[in-house]
């Protein structure tokens, strides 16, 4: 075992990692199980130091000598996966992702794969570059054209969504806020599903226009009537708080 286990105070693991050091006596890695087990794993494992990962990484390095990523087994997996991976120096992936960058050649995103994949992906997936996501935000696109959230799917998923999704834009979540906003119309959190669960909520949340976080609060601020914390449920939880708790 690497870390803590590697050192002198532990015996070298209790003289497990003796040979290990004595064959890479400048590698510190996690786990020395990794070195030499037919995988080029890449960060740490694959330097000088550890003989490029026991010798697993010397046709990955001679392929793709300036690619540097974490996963070195990711790369021509047959999985397109995206930054550092989807670069000239690490052979775009290996090819995986040559048919993704000929289809749309200025679209950058973390998960390639997740482009056409029939959910519609927000932020920068649900752009004219990556074709609206491939495709799949066009029908949200259509009926929402101004909306602009990071997942799409939580409009009108029957749970009011605060925020971004809670607008006229988004159609109030998609309709999932109608009520909520009919109740507490000048309520402005972030979590709007937090108010009246029956758990109590600080800061925003317990406030009168949020109905003293849906009525989950009314207790709490009978009790302590003048203490405003972030996390009123660490009031008398058996654990010693400092700072505005222990007042």
């Amino acid at each position: 075992d690497g870390g803590d286990y590697n050192t002198e105070v532990c015996g070298f693991d209790g003289g497990d990692c003796l040979e290990f050091n004595e064959q890479y006596p400048d590698c510190s890695v996690e786990d020395p199980t990794w070195i030499g087990n037919s995988n080029c794993d890449g960060g740490g494992y694959d330097t000088e130091e550890c003989g490029f990962d026991g010798g697993d990484c010397l046709d990955f390095n001679a392929k793709y000598p300036d690619c540097t990523v974490e996963y070195s087994t990711s790369i021509g997996d047959g999985f397109c996966n995206g930054g550092d991976y989807n670069t000239e120096v690490c052979g775009f992936d290996g090819g995986d992702c040559l048919d993704f960058n000929a289809q749309y050649p200025d679209c950058v995103v973390e998960y390639p794969a997740g482009v056409g994949d029939g959910v519609c992906d927000g932020g920068d997936y649900n752009t004219e570059v990556c074709g609206f996501d491939g495709g799949d935000c066009l029908e949200f696109n259509e009926q929402y054209p101004d909306c602009s959230v990071e997942d799409p799917t939580w409009i009108g998923n029957s749970n009011c969504d605060g925020g971004g999704y809670d607008t006229e834009e988004c159609g109030f979540d998609g309709g999932d806020c109608l009520d909520f906003n009919a109740k507490y119309p000048d309520c402005t959190v972030e979590y709007s599903t937090s108010i009246g669960d029956g758990f109590c909520n600080g800061g925003d949340y317990n406030t009168e226009v949020c109905g003293f976080d849906g009525g989950d609060c009314l207790d709490f601020n009978a009790q302590y009537p003048d203490c405003v914390v972030e996390y009123p449920a660490g009031v008398g939880d058996g654990v010693c708080d400092g700072g505005d708790y222990n007042t």
